[in-house]
């Protein structure tokens, strides 16, 4: 599904990541690992098509990602970041809709309940602790069905439940046909339930 052809990532003169090259299939999940700065969170950011390379190339099912469009990539990929700040007090029943308003709310509820935030969606968006937070920006990455679902450090603020729980739901999702990108803070020996790791090293 993702080809990365001698890549080569940086921002102006400072270059993160070198002549990489991987191949990432259809209907597995990925685990992007290595020290700070190493460049697992650009990777994660030009698969999504929000950093362009300096040189080399990314294609997703053969097609460039450079010359994707946003609605076309909208219709390819969803991206849930580490981290996202809210200012206006939505509840997370309104955020989970926003962008979403053709989905059938029992199709949101079956989502939010397969996360485990099914029962704070009256809840202030503004007042959900950081784990909290976290489960409703993946959950948004899944509430429609598309091929691939990139997650930056879906495992940061989450206690060891809820990390067993979201590979749970990532196996689920992967045996349904998702293609599962991720950025992970683990030790390799954690993380047998990925089909690939791409170790970034130093």
């Amino acid at each position: 599904m993702i080809d990365i052809k001698d890549l080569t990532l940086g921002y102006s003169s400072r270059v993160v990541l070198k002549n990489f090259s991987a191949h990432i299939t259809a209907a597995s999940i990925t685990a992007i690992v290595g020290s700070n700065g190493a460049g697992k969170s650009t990777l994660l950011s030009a698969i999504a098509g929000a950093h362009t390379p300096l040189s080399g190339s990314i294609s997703i099912d053969g097609k460039d990602t450079v010359t994707i469009g946003a609605k076309e990539f909208a219709e390819i990929r969803a991206v849930a970041q580490q981290s996202h700040s809210y200012w206006m007090a939505y509840s997370v029943a309104q955020i989970l809709h926003l962008g979403h308003e053709s989905l059938a709310t029992s199709h949101i509820e079956e989502v939010a309940k397969s996360f485990g935030i099914l029962e704070i969606l009256p809840q202030s968006i503004t007042a959900l602790s950081g784990g909290q937070l976290q489960r409703v920006e993946i959950a948004r990455a899944f509430m429609r069905d598309l091929p691939l679902v990139l997650l930056d450090e879906p495992f940061a603020s989450q206690d060891l439940a809820s990390q067993e729980a979201l590979i749970k739901r990532f196996d689920e999702e992967r045996r349904n046909g998702k293609t599962i990108v991720l950025v992970a803070h683990r030790e390799r020996s954690s993380l047998a339930w990925c089909d690939q790791i791409i170790d970034l090293g130093q």
